[in-house]
């Protein structure tokens, strides 16, 4: 196990494994870096792969932190120190805080891959799709009297019926089982900057290319949603996987990979290519 410490005092875990340009893992809600392991796999033949476990998540300490917080740690622990050859890959809420690196310092990061995340989650009277905020007080409220078992229910949400029945599910849940179950604390916390972040603006001015990468049965990312924020933000380049739903780079790692690849050599340069 690998852990830095940040100037403000957070411990945090990451796993680090190949060489080549950097190419940084995030993933989201109530799981943690070992949800990549996929990835880490088939990504470190050409690039040095960093998959972080986020605070309170995995092996990663706990302590109260904002999102800007977070985004200031992985910048002065990782992407300050390697010369701007960065790619960002984030799953959910990880997208929130790959934004807010891009917020603090565009300049680091060649390229940002987005998988089931969104600038925001939380409907509004200009965002009509996404979560209502009432089902993230529910949430919330289940966390705090039926922890952890309601994390285990929400996370077999995240999946079709097909993609239940599969036999990589099968494998998911294995693993899942050998996992630390992420602080209640923390995921209170992180349901909180759910509920009120917006970065619409960050995407809408990010000079960094974008991708979107979704399943076509992500509720939580619905094909409407993407659709528009493609319409919005023409920079942003959409990717589906059929039949998936919110994790389809777990359920579908080939497909996964190879659009993910397909995107970033476009714009990292590896073996000596310039991109």
């Amino acid at each position: 196990m690998s852990y830095l410490t940040s100037s403000r005092g957070m411990r945090w875990h990451y796993e680090e494994e190949g060489h080549g340009p950097a190419l940084l893992f995030l993933h989201g809600w109530g799981v943690d870096g070992r949800i990549w392991r996929q990835q880490h796999k088939y990504f470190s033949r050409k690039y040095r792969v960093i998959s972080l476990d986020l605070p309170g998540h995995g092996q990663t300490e706990w302590q109260p932190v904002s999102l800007p917080d977070i985004a200031r740690d992985i910048l002065e622990l990782f992407i300050q120190k390697d010369g701007g050859r960065w790619g960002v890959v984030a799953s959910s809420f990880g997208g929130l805080v790959a934004l807010s690196l891009a917020e603090q310092e565009a300049a680091g990061i060649k390229a940002l891959a987005f998988v089931g995340a969104l600038p925001k989650f939380v409907q509004s009277e200009d965002f009509l799709c996404g979560l209502t905020l009432a089902r993230v007080l529910k949430l919330k409220g289940q966390i705090q009297t039926a922890y952890p078992s309601i994390v285990r229910v929400f996370f077999r949400s995240l999946f079709t019926q097909t993609e239940r029945e599969g036999r990589r599910y099968k494998w998911i849940q294995t693993f899942r089982r050998q996992e630390t179950a992420p602080q209640r604390e923390a995921l209170i916390s992180f349901l909180d900057i759910i509920a009120t972040a917006d970065l619409r603006p960050v995407l809408s001015q990010c000079p960094i290319p974008v991708q979107m990468i979704n399943g076509t049965e992500d509720y939580i990312c619905p094909r409407p949603l993407l659709q528009n924020i493609k319409k919005e933000n023409p920079q942003v380049r959409l990717d589906w996987l059929g039949e998936c739903g919110h994790f389809p780079f777990l359920t579908k790692p080939y497909e996964f990979n190879d659009t993910l690849e397909r995107f970033l050599t476009a714009y990292i340069a590896v073996d000596g290519i310039t991109a």
